[in-house]
């Protein structure tokens, strides 16, 4: 049976470096670790990135004053997620390349997002994309693909200037349809055909057929 009364003996003493197991964690971030059946409370070494669960086999070291949790040498559950803390910032820098590859995913949360780089590539063979609002702004912005469908409530679009060109056979299908030109406007075709179910009007201060 564990002996957790360790701490408050003074007859037993600490051990320099030793090999425990991990077998509570304190709600003050300090583990319990057993060592030759007695629980020694030690606090997490700054290079134990790795958190320790219950049930890992660890390896604590100190003396009279403070035990240290150093590293984790076995886990009991290789099945669990391997989870990696620091108390404040983490910054992880490379001097060359950096890769970060997950067999089955890769996952990125927090509470905001910032990317920063001179150039990007980015490779894709399916994306989804799910929020509340998109804002970008671009200088220059070229898509080239076989296919573009989009389905909106409401479209709105500003522009100087709009050159569009349709090689074979455009569509158009809507409710009402208004065009107004503020100085000119011309449709012209090989063959033109204005029809009407009901009435067709032109209305001018001059007409000039032929």
């Amino acid at each position: 049976m564990i002996n957790l009364q360790a701490l408050s003996d003074p007859i037993a003493s600490p051990p320099g470096q030793a090999v425990g197991r991990v077998i509570n964690i304190l709600p003050d971030g300090c583990y319990i670790v057993c060592h030759q059946q007695r629980g020694w409370q030690c606090r997490l070494a700054a290079s134990c990135l790795l958190q320790p669960q219950p049930g890992d086999e660890v390896l604590v070291a100190g003396n009279d004053a403070q035990l240290w949790l150093l590293a984790v040498l076995d886990r009991a559950d290789n099945l669990q997620p391997w989870s990696l803390r620091v108390a404040g910032d983490l910054h992880i820098a490379a001097q060359g390349a950096l890769t970060l590859h997950g067999a089955e995913r890769l996952e990125l949360r927090a509470p905001a997002l910032a990317i920063r780089a001179d150039r990007g590539d980015c490779r894709v063979g399916r994306m989804r994309y799910h929020g509340q609002s998109l804002s970008a702004r671009v200088d220059i912005c070229c898509i080239v693909g076989k296919r573009l469908e989009s389905v909106w409530q409401t479209l709105v679009q500003i522009s100087h200037r709009w050159l569009r060109k349709v090689t074979q056979t455009e569509h158009a299908r809507v409710g009402q349809l208004d065009y107004q030109a503020v100085d000119y406007a011309r449709i012209h075709g090989q063959n033109v055909m204005i029809t009407a179910e009901a009435v067709a009007r032109l209305d001018s201060e001059q007409i000039h057929l032929g």
